[in-house]
């Protein structure tokens, strides 16, 4: 139990240190949102290439995995 809240406390000190962190160093804090956001667009929004359209030259955008 005293592990488990010991975790709690530490876990709660980082967020907060984080968090102070961010405020201070707001331009670096957005621009590692943004590398986040867009890591997470390439990852969801892939290029799938399709029989049926390649003949054409198209291409299908698909968020599936």
């Amino acid at each position: 139990m005293f592990e488990a809240l010991g975790f709690a406390t530490l876990f709660e000190v980082i967020l907060v240190g984080l968090v102070f962190w961010a405020i201070f160093n707001e331009g670096k804090f957005i621009a590692f949102e943004k590398r986040i956001a867009a890591y997470i667009r390439r990852r969801r929004f892939r290029v799938i290439k399709s029989e049926s359209v390649s003949a054409k030259g198209g291409y299908i955008y698909s968020a599936d995995k």
